[in-house]
């Protein structure tokens, strides 16, 4: 089956792969250094870029601590995103949603102060496609 506005050729590509595509645009865009999708157990899903300040290690260990504080507010006090100024003029974004059945965390690296939410939409819905 060939979701919306996909054609068959990109359907035959595995999930990650799409999904690190979708991410590599953003990342072309030049908005963004680096974007990591963590599945509920922290497992990397996909990647694009490479930021010199944050690194996936950096990013899982914000993800981890990101959830249990997540789950502490619970549904009294839902979030679904945090961001992190950092320095280097570097901005940390975590946005958790649902997608399959789990809960994954889209963590990014944001260059400068340019704007991300839109983006961010964008590329939770193309996964969301891909489901």
């Amino acid at each position: 089956m060939v979701g919306k506005g996909m054609d068959a050729s990109v359907e035959a590509k595995p999930v990650q792969a799409q999904i690190e595509e979708a991410m590599q645009a953003f990342c072309d865009e030049e908005r963004w250094e680096s974007i990591f999708l963590f599945s509920s157990e922290g497992l990397l899903m996909a990647r694009c870029g490479r930021s010199e300040s944050y690194g996936q290690e950096n990013l899982l260990e914000f993800v981890f601590a990101l959830r249990n504080t997540w789950e502490l507010l619970g549904n009294d006090m839902p979030v679904k995103e945090v961001t992190v100024r950092g320095m280097y003029r570097r901005t940390l974004v975590f946005q958790s949603f649902v997608e399959w059945g789990e809960r994954l965390t889209l963590a990014a690296v944001l260059s400068g102060r340019k704007g991300y939410r839109r983006a961010m939409r964008r590329l939770m819905k193309r996964i969301h496609d891909l489901g």
